[in-house]
């Protein structure tokens, strides 16, 4: 018998009725820690159904859509369970983007309710001067713990604490279906304007479901989270998991991260699992402080967005012997975790992002979708109930990138003989230099061998005798000093000489790098200051 989609009534929206309701042992259950301030799942609980009653009363409708402007911050859990109860739809906004590009995203998605931290105030301000579609706009007030202007900068705006306290705790009745939009996850824009990915109840809840089996995640963990929540890595890798599980999410302010500060909170909070991009995974293994630390409760770092280099690797396991560096690799358009790479594989897999989830299916294909024998580059293409439905208002995007069942991520891979995923970059990063593919991911793993350099990137460039040619912009650690024709002689080494970079470039600032962490190569091939 067929279950009409509106009689199916499960999501996230009704997670805290599940743990911080009143019949729930665990409502007093310590579920978020955020500067020193402490929430019960009950605390949690009560302020979300303030918030759905509220929104309720005030006219919000099953399908709406409410940008969220908003640095890590408690309110950031009252807006997602509210939304998600009344079946509306959560659309992060980068906080790092500037007026236009918000403005975008606002207009895209057409969201009806602008959520937005007070210190993002003036960003929000001119972005609704160029999409004034939102017509509720409700500010936080001492967003993140940092004071701001407040709901006064804004026009018709409305504090939100103000907003929801009048109203009961109490969750308005709504039909919800698994098939529902939930969360619009617009991507990181490496080649232009970002696009919305579409993720439903259902394929939300399938990225949370992988994690607590893949990571064995339950109402012990202390997970803390470092990325801001307006990412992938932030909101879905673990920290929604962690609490469906009854376990702690401690939040860390968003800015700037001193590795004395990480250690701190990993000291005192007992945290059990942290995710770290490379480059402060880098940090803190250089951090002569980590042995002095109790960091006993530690049980996982896991790290993404580029390869973490053998010397690091071997680093992390002196200095943290007893705790498992995973590695992985997984996208906006889900799952945001794909493969993982256990400690054990570490060295003898370096280079490599492990094998998939439990609950992805990964290929890796040639330009007619096509499966290719291990060892030979292609498409890696997946299939999961966790992979996005489409992007928001872009048919043509949807048909490229969702063939025939299977998401196109656009990124480079090789499998070896056991069925390890070792990422050469992205599709339109590979260049051809004299008829010959090269893929840059090899040459910058080639470089990253020298300890003195703090990162690097490849890009292809215009040549009039081979088409194309390696350029290779070098970023050296403070204080190294570096030689850019000894770095092309490590290339010659290690490479066929197709495959050498013509030219090294030595730079001072970091590289442009998107929200997820990974590098925006089409700016350093287009920026005259890559050279500079």
């Amino acid at each position: 018998m067929a279950v009409p989609q509106h009689a199916v009534s499960f999501g996230y929206g009704h997670l805290l009725r599940r743990l911080g309701g009143p019949t729930y042992i665990g409502r007093e259950r310590e579920a978020l820690v955020f500067r020193g301030e402490r929430f019960s799942y009950g605390a949690l609980h009560d302020r979300a159904a303030r918030l759905a009653s509220a929104l309720a009363a005030d006219g919000f409708a099953k399908g709406d859509r409410v940008a969220v402007l908003l640095k890590n911050d408690p309110a950031w859990f009252d807006v997602f369970f509210a939304v998600s109860a009344l079946g509306g739809v959560v659309v992060p906004v980068n906080f790092l983007l500037r007026q236009h590009e918000a403005a975008f995203i606002l207009k895209d998605s057409g969201a009806s309710t602008l959520v937005v931290g007070d210190d993002l105030a003036e960003t929000a301000r001119a972005a609704l001067a160029e999409a004034p579609g939102a017509r509720r706009v409700l500010v936080v007030s001492n967003a993140g713990g940092v004071p701001g202007p407040g709901a006064a900068a804004l026009p018709g705006a409305r504090d939100l604490a103000a907003f929801a306290a009048p109203a009961p705790i109490a969750w308005p009745e709504v039909g919800i279906s698994l098939h529902d939009p939930n969360l619009l996850q617009y991507t990181s824009g490496t080649t232009g304007f970002p696009k919305g990915a579409t993720h439903t109840v259902s394929t939300l809840l399938w990225n949370s479901f992988h994690q607590v089996a893949d990571f064995q995640i339950d109402a012990r963990e202390r997970y803390l989270c470092v990325p801001a929540l307006c990412w992938a890595a932030g909101l879905h890798d673990f920290t929604l998991a962690a609490l469906w599980m009854g376990g702690t999410v401690v939040l860390n302010p968003s800015g700037g991260l001193a590795i004395p500060d990480l250690l701190d909170v990993l000291e005192r909070e007992r945290v059990t699992r942290v995710l770290l991009v490379p480059t402060i995974l880098k940090q803190l293994v250089e951090s002569p402080e980590v042995k002095r630390r109790d960091l006993s409760a530690l049980r996982d770092v896991l790290t993404g967005a580029e390869a973490v280099p053998v010397p690091v690797i071997l680093r992390f396991q002196e200095v943290l012997p007893k705790v498992t560096l995973v590695q992985g690799y997984g996208m906006s358009e889900g799952p945001t975790i794909a493969t993982y790479l256990r400690a054990e594989d570490a060295v003898r897999k370096v280079g490599s992002c492990g094998k998939p989830c439990t609950n992805v299916e990964l290929r890796v294909v040639d330009e007619l979708d096509r499966d290719l024998p291990p060892g030979q580059a292609g498409e890696i293409v997946t299939r999961s109930p966790a992979t996005m439905v489409g992007y928001w208002g872009r048919e043509d995007a949807t048909a490229e990138t969702l063939r025939d069942g299977w998401l196109h991520t656009g990124d480079l891979g090789i499998l070896d003989d056991e069925g390890y995923l070792t990422i050469c970059g992205r599709k339109k990063d590979m260049y051809i230099s004299g008829g010959l593919n090269v893929y840059p991911a090899e040459i910058e793993s080639v470089l990253l061998g020298d300890t003195a350099i703090a990162e690097c990137a490849v890009v292809g460039v215009a040549d009039e005798r081979w088409g194309e040619v390696g350029r290779a912009i070098v970023v050296p650690k403070e204080g190294a000093k570096l030689d850019p024709a000894a770095l092309l002689g490590r290339c010659r080494e290690a490479l066929a000489t197709f495959k050498v970079p013509k030219e090294v470039v030595l730079r001072t600032d970091p590289l442009p790098r998107t929200a997820s962490g990974k590098v925006k190569k089409f700016l350093l091939r287009e920026d005259p200051a890559a050279r500079a």
